[in-house]
Order: structure tokens, then sequence, then C-alpha cells
């Protein structure tokens, strides 16, 4: 990890060359931040070797292809912080993230300022939910045919359902209503929301 909180190293990492342009035009107009770049999976352990980074922004091509990176890293690199940035947000492909680590979940879209906040933000120990993100998961927690209410935990114990203050916070996120436009999260909401995934 860098010294200076205020300094930050991203490495980018991107399948598709129109996105990595993309991205770091982006990116490098964000003072104070510093741009790595990889293109696949063996790029980017490589880097990771290379460098002291602090958050990995992935989009290695597909769903699947972002979990395994996110695993990779997980296990050899567990400071650096995990971003999937990614256009994929079927509650499936959420809440597999969710089970590989990831840190932050952002939608592909319109580049904001809410991507600096994010990698920012999960550098700083938070978790981010996109907006988008938050949207899906409450559909699947509300909906009668994905909820499962009678899943049990390994120890058999019933998955406590969400509380009110719980949902009321998924749908401050899921309606943009964060505060201060941070749409944060502690680690350990996202586990609890994790019991909520749909069936295989």
């Amino acid at each position: 990890m860098t010294n200076d909180n205020n300094q930050i190293t991203v490495l980018s990492v991107e399948h598709s060359e129109s996105d990595l342009l993309a991205v770091r035009a982006f990116l490098t107009q964000i003072p104070g931040l510093k741009l790595i770049e990889a293109s696949n999976t063996e790029d980017s352990m490589k880097r990771l070797v290379e460098a002291a980074v602090d958050v990995s922004l992935i989009d290695a091509g597909s769903p699947d292809a972002n979990v395994q990176l996110t695993k990779s890293i997980r296990q050899a690199h567990p400071t650096v912080r995990v971003i999937i940035f990614t256009s994929a947000d079927t509650p499936e492909d959420i809440f597999t993230a969710m089970d590989a680590g990831a840190d932050g979940y952002v939608l592909k879209g319109t580049f904001t300022a809410a991507l600096e906040t994010a990698l920012r933000s999960v550098r700083l120990g938070a978790v981010w939910l996109d907006p988008g993100i938050a949207n899906q998961v409450l559909k699947v927690i509300e909906s009668a045919h994905t909820t499962r209410p009678s899943r049990t935990l390994p120890t058999g114990i019933m998955t406590i359902p969400l509380m009110p203050e719980e949902k009321s916070l998924l749908h401050e996120v899921a309606g943009g209503e964060c505060k201060d436009g941070v749409c944060m999260v502690d680690p350990s909401f996202i586990k609890k929301l994790r019991r909520f995934a749909p069936a295989s």
C-alpha cells in the first residue's frame, strides 16, 4: 500500500481496447491517482507483484473471468481492494461477485465522480454498492420466487431476515439517496446479503 493516504494506486484491468482508453481518459484526470493497466489475468497478477497497488478495478471480459481474477487477487494479495466494474447486472452475477470477495460493485455507464468515490471508499475499508446493484439485490430479497426464507446456514440456523433499517439502507442506495452521494456499506452487511442469493 502507498504511505500517503491522499495517494492511490489503481490497477485497471480491461479486456477491451476501447474501454481501456475510456477508463484511462477518466482516471488520469483524478489528482493523486497513479494508474497501472493490464488486459488479462496473467498480466494483472504480474503487475500486482511489480507494484504496490491499492485498488484493482476489474473488467476481465466476463462475469466468470471477473470472479476468477478477484479470487486470485484475494488469495495472493489480500491487502489489495477489488472493485468489479461491469455491465453484468443479473442477480446471479451480483451474488457470485459478492461470494468472490469483491469490495465494490460498479455498473458501467457514463463516467461520473461516483467511480472516483468508489475507488477511494473501498481503499478505506468500506464496501461500495452501485445503486443499480442495490436495486437488483432488493428485487431478489423482496421477490417471493427468489427469496428463500427457509434457507439455512451450515449450522442449521434459519437465515435471519433483513432488519427494517437494513432494508431502508438498501432502498437508500438503490434510489441514489446515499449520504453525500457516497454509497458505502459495512462489509458485514454484504455477508448478510449473500445469504439471499438465488438458488442455482
